[in-house]
């Protein structure tokens, strides 16, 4: 036979289940907003670095241990820093605009749009004094609030294209 003390045990510890678990999704959709603020801070402290020139705060933004995945340019913090400052060369006007961004875990995957005025030689290709557009999709990995590891996808078709095209 059913007591009814029993009946109201059994309620009152699928209720305390039922809270437990609701208090686990809470927390781990905290945890995930909490990465998903990380990681968009740190893509926005990323453009603004860009867009200023500026590669100080490049030791705040990257790891030491820097892995770049592309193979245009060298791993590690320093061939970083010497990679943009080349880039600002290069391109002395060269502004990133971030158009799309998905965070998800330690990954941060950003669809960027750079743009620049033709001014110096690129790719082989004399200046034209015009400006030009490319697109990027960026993958990073975070670590320690860093980006850690860098994978993407340059459309040089267009890029070629735009500076031809002048």
């Amino acid at each position: 036979m059913i007591r009814r003390r029993d009946v109201l045990t059994g309620a009152v510890l699928a209720g305390l289940v039922s809270l437990a678990s609701v208090e686990a999704a809470l927390a781990a959709r905290d945890c995930q907003s909490a990465a998903q603020d990380i990681g968009s801070a740190l893509l926005d402290r990323y453009a603004a670095a860009i867009n200023a020139h500026d590669t100080s705060p490049f030791p705040e933004l990257f790891t030491e241990a820097y892995i770049q995945h592309s193979g245009r340019s060298p791993s590690g913090l320093a061939a970083q820093i010497a990679n943009f400052r080349r880039i600002f060369t290069t391109m002395p006007d060269v502004q990133i605009r971030i158009e799309d961004r998905i965070i998800a875990g330690d990954k941060v995957v950003a669809r960027t749009a750079y743009s620049a005025t033709h001014t110096q030689t690129i790719l082989g290709i004399p200046p034209t004094g015009k400006a030009f557009t490319f697109r990027t999709i960026d993958i990073w990995r975070i670590e320690n609030g860093k980006f850690a590891e860098h994978w993407d996808l340059t459309d040089i078709a267009q890029v070629l294209s735009g500076l031809r095209s002048q």
